[in-house]
């Protein structure tokens, strides 16, 4: 074969060969494309994965910070609310020895009215006495006058 036929045919394998090389080269750049745009997707969607996690770690992280004000504001009136149960229980303290003390005065006072009246009754019976006594002296003392004035006029 003469070199004037046999550069078409090279020139053709070359060609099919060139095509075969460009088709592998395109198939290689589609699956590197299709492997690349997965890495993107893949990378898009852990960015919107480490979006989402920041986002609920401060929205927990506001949450926290409210449930601490929350648990202080708790123990603050907590504390309050011990001390006025303090205060209140010597105020209940202090007013039940007043009660017990005003009801001890009052007893003394019962006893007291009640001697008192016992002295009123001893003393009404012994004006009684008296005057039972002074009404029978009275009454003697009318007898001897008239006895008197009898003895007079005679």
């Amino acid at each position: 074969m003469t070199t004037a036929r046999l550069l078409p045919i090279i020139n053709a394998a070359g060609c099919v060969l060139l095509v075969g090389l460009v088709v592998v080269q395109w198939h290689g750049g589609a699956v590197l494309a299709k492997k690349l745009h997965n890495v993107e997707v893949k990378l898009i969607n852990e960015e919107n994965a480490r979006l989402n996690a920041e986002f609920e770690n401060e929205k927990l992280r506001k949450d926290i910070d409210g449930l601490k004000a929350s648990i202080d504001s708790i123990r603050k009136d907590s504390e309050e609310h011990e001390k006025e149960l303090a205060a209140r229980t010597a105020e209940l303290t202090t007013l039940d020895a007043t009660l017990v003390d005003a009801q001890n005065k009052v007893k003394e006072w019962e006893e007291a009215l009640k001697a008192r009246d016992e002295a009123i009754v001893l003393r009404d019976s012994k004006i009684k006495e008296l005057n039972n006594s002074l009404v029978a002296t009275r009454k003697r003392l009318d007898e001897a006058v008239a006895q008197l004035k009898k003895a007079g006029a005679r």
